[in-house]
């Protein structure tokens, strides 16, 4: 089986390649940076160099038997949301448009759980109506993107969505990597209240329920993956007890934290980049994200590996990465963490 890979490079589509090199499938991975694929290149994909906004590479497509699309600008609170839209929206688009083109038989499009309106009483379903629950460019972008993806699959395209919860693992630059790195430092004292739930869910496990969905999932459908419901206090007072590190207790009142990210912000703008917090990133901890995944496990035996298992494989990674005092901590490439040189604490 032939697989083309798009994002390989970022947490999930890493993860997706590498599960599909261990089973043995030939893989094509597109990636802006050659650089930062060379591991998986040793390993036996074959990267093609691309961008999702120039779609120039259409001919690599010749062939392939599944196509993920995983390619997507994560980061809350950017200041220039077009910049963001070329890739999320017209780059989903752009990938669409080559797979039709090529004949492509299979694709899997990676989505996310968080437009799913949901609470504990309440969990997200393959049936619940898509919303962008805050109007923060990411959320609004991954949306459109999103219904692009629907309409294309009521027009026949064989797409398959995916849409993961909240996903942890080792490998991760975003806003969560940066608090776990922390957190194992002993340099997360305390957190701001009224975060909301979410369902957390390992990164591989989401491989695997990715190629489950191409695999044995059927165009058309969609299918949430998530596994443990619980509140960001609860992830890392979790997480602090695999890493065998204090948990932060204390709280601060979330206006002082709305007070910090409006500094965060004016800062950002005055250096002419994305705040490293921003009043969206409080927004979107304050939302519930709470996924029932009973679909994929049923229709596509999906089984994710024991929670607690995952999060000490995870937080056994981020000690041995980051518990050193003075190793910067996890930067996005291209993202606000990258516009200064890399943070150290």
């Amino acid at each position: 089986m032939r697989a083309f890979v798009t994002g390989g490079t970022g947490l999930v589509g890493r993860h997706v390649a590498e599960a599909l090199l261990a089973g043995g499938w030939e893989v094509l991975l597109l990636a802006r940076d050659p650089a930062r694929a060379r591991d998986l290149e040793a390993r036996g994909a074959r990267v093609v160099v691309g961008d999702v906004t120039r779609p120039d590479f259409v001919h690599e497509l010749a062939g392939v038997d599944v196509l993920f699309h995983h390619a997507a600008w994560f980061e809350i609170g950017v200041r220039d949301p077009e910049a963001m839209r070329r890739v999320n929206v017209q780059g989903t688009v752009n990938v669409l448009a080559m797979a039709r083109q090529e004949s492509v038989p299979r694709i899997v499009y990676t989505s996310t759980a968080g437009l799913f309106p949901s609470s504990r009483d309440h969990p997200a379903t393959e049936a619940t109506k898509p919303a962008a629950l805050i109007p923060d460019p990411y959320v609004v972008t991954k949306l459109e993107a999103h219904e692009a993806v629907a309409r294309e699959m009521a027009e026949g395209l064989p797409v398959t969505i995916v849409a993961p919860g909240a996903v942890f693992g080792p490998g991760d630059t975003n806003q969560l990597a940066g608090s776990l790195a922390l957190l194992v430092r002993g340099r997360l004292p305390a957190l701001p209240s009224g975060f909301g739930l979410n369902t957390w869910v390992h990164a591989a496990d989401v491989a695997e329920g990715h190629v489950l969905a191409a695999t044995v999932g059927k165009p058309g459908e969609t299918y949430l993956l998530g596994d443990r419901v619980l509140s960001m206090y609860e992830f890392l007072e979790a997480a602090a007890g695999a890493a065998g590190v204090k948990a932060p207790r204390r709280r601060v009142p979330m206006s002082l934290a709305r007070l910090v990210a409006r500094f965060s912000e004016w800062n950002a703008r005055r250096k002419g980049r994305t705040a490293l917090l921003s009043r969206s990133v409080l927004a979107l901890s304050a939302l519930d994200v709470v996924v029932d995944a009973s679909k994929a496990r049923r229709e596509l035996g999906w089984a994710p590996r024991p929670f607690e298992d995952r999060l000490r494989e995870t937080m056994a990674w981020y000690v041995d990465t980051y518990a050193t005092s003075g190793v910067p901590l996890p930067v996005k490439r291209g993202g606000a963490s990258a516009a200064s040189p890399a943070r150290k604490a």
